[in-house]
């Protein structure tokens, strides 16, 4: 962590942290954000549908870090079935732009493409209406195209 904030500092580098069971994002944003002084619109923690506790989603979330949702591309996740809690709960609360959908998609078992599934079409082809349909076109936007294009843009230092 402290090699990527050095990192952070000299380039402005977004850091996206892997939370491997969704778990300790308040620990990471004390670490960073409060030791290692890393802005947390700087921040992108991952894995947050793994640990679907809603209270600590939205602390995170009003800490001003990008919160990732990348599980539902897998079949069978555990906890996809509580995704629409997360993200109703944090378009709710006005943090929807601090939200990011995307595809855990690093083996071959996960991608659609190799026979896996359901891998990277089901977010555009399921679940991205099932978005619009519960939260309307422009929340689906924000999580699709203008949140992932903030949390992601760098400014070369």
């Amino acid at each position: 962590m402290t090699a990527a904030a050095e990192a952070h500092h000299a380039t402005g580098a977004p850091i996206a942290v892997h939370h491997e069971l969704g778990t300790a994002p308040l620990d990471v944003l004390d670490l960073l954000c409060g030791r290692l002084a890393v802005p947390p619109a700087s921040v992108v923690l991952g894995h947050l549908n793994r640990s679907p506790d809603l209270r600590v989603q939205r602390e995170a979330a009003e800490s001003g870090a990008f919160l990732a949702f990348d599980g539902p591309s897998r079949a069978n996740h555990a906890t996809d079935w509580r995704l629409f809690d997360s993200l109703v709960t944090l378009a709710a609360s006005g943090r929807a732009d601090q939200v990011l959908i995307g595809a855990d998609t690093t083996t071959a078992a996960a991608r659609a493409s190799s026979g896996g599934g359901p891998g990277m079409p089901f977010l555009l082809r399921v679940l991205r209406p099932r978005i619009v349909g519960e939260l309307g076109e422009e929340v689906a936007n924000a999580f699709f195209v203008a949140n992932p294009a903030r949390a992601f843009a760098v400014e070369w230092r």
